[in-house]
């Protein structure tokens, strides 16, 4: 049987009101303090009688309300491409499909949906191409924090 993390309104020791977590048992509702305090001191769960090893955060989570953005999602077997963290980066990096220049269009698009991605630094030096990956068996979302909730944002393509 499995128990759904649900969130009191108050910690269940210091009766805060705020900046909530759950036990690991997901009995507990424990505000930050309270829940460290329990998982640092081995303590127990009031109604289980767990110890206490982590803490569950819970977010808020919202759609996305803008869809003028197509994210695509990415993964590197051998390892994250040298890319820059400074906005005004010297390495500068295309994503394109094979066989096509930067702009496609709308037809050529859908007749190309299937082919492979090709991503590479602006001197040729680094490629790595990418197969799209089926994505009629499930819906992908890109999750980012905003303050202190979740934005889910629909994937354009994995």
């Amino acid at each position: 049987m499995t128990i759904d993390l649900s969130l009191m309104p108050l910690c269940s020791g210091s009766r805060s009101s705020t900046n909530f977590y759950g036990s690991n048992c997901k009995h507990m509702t424990l505000c930050f303090d309270c829940g460290k305090s329990m998982a640092e001191n081995r303590e127990k769960c009031y109604e289980c009688r767990t110890t206490v090893t982590h803490l569950i955060r819970e977010y808020n989570t919202r759609k996305s309300s803008s869809n003028d953005k197509n994210y695509f999602i990415g993964r590197f077997a051998t390892g994250l491409p040298n890319f820059s963290k400074k906005k005004s980066a010297e390495n500068k990096w295309t994503l394109q499909k094979e066989g096509h220049g930067r702009r496609i269009a709308d037809a050529i698009r859908e007749k190309c949906k299937n082919k492979p991605w090709l991503l590479e630094d602006e001197n040729r030096q680094y490629k790595y191409h990418g197969q799209p990956e089926d994505t009629q068996l499930a819906t992908y979302y890109l999750l980012m924090m905003q303050g202190k909730e979740l934005v889910a944002i629909p994937v354009g393509s994995w």
